[in-house]
């Protein structure tokens, strides 16, 4: 007959329960969710604020803008409205502001693409006098208006 021996785990030696959280995987897992929840509370701020500095880039792009239409229409010896688009004529060449898609462009000798202005909705240019009225209302409905004057007399049109 064959003994059977059974052999004694020592007292000391713990089963591993395979079914519950250990106090390292807690604190792991707590670990990973706190670095999620704060990497995510800067990202709502700027995503719920979003608007608000599109606003303010759109401020400094008008401005830009501006000084640099004021500039350009100083200069040019004719200015017509065709068809929504502002005609500027200075020496040989045409330089046209025009509207594409949610932008207004600036083209020379209707050649080029120069964004000068984006998320624009509504435009309007007119000429009074010697000066160029320029209207723009932005995607978010704020209006910017600017008068342009010039340093030379235009040939009436």
């Amino acid at each position: 007959m064959k003994r059977i021996q059974f052999i004694r785990k020592p007292m000391f030696v713990v089963s591993l329960n395979e079914k519950a959280f250990t106090l390292i995987e807690v604190l792991i897992s707590f670990l990973i969710f706190s670095t999620i929840i704060f990497f995510m509370a800067p990202v709502f701020h700027i995503l719920l604020n979003q608007k608000t500095m599109q606003t303010k880039l759109q401020s400094m792009e008008w401005d830009v803008f501006c000084s640099q239409a004021t500039q350009e229409i100083a200069t040019v010896s004719r200015a017509e409205v065709i068809a929504g688009r502002l005609i500027l004529t200075k020496g040989s060449e045409t330089i046209q502001y025009e509207k594409y898609g949610s932008n207004l462009r600036r083209r020379v000798n209707s050649t080029g693409h120069e964004i000068i202005l984006q998320n624009v909705s509504e435009y309007s240019f007119s000429i009074v006098d010697n000066a160029v009225k320029i209207r723009v209302v932005d995607v978010w409905g704020k209006e910017y208006l600017l008068t342009a004057f010039s340093f030379l007399k235009w040939n009436s049109t």
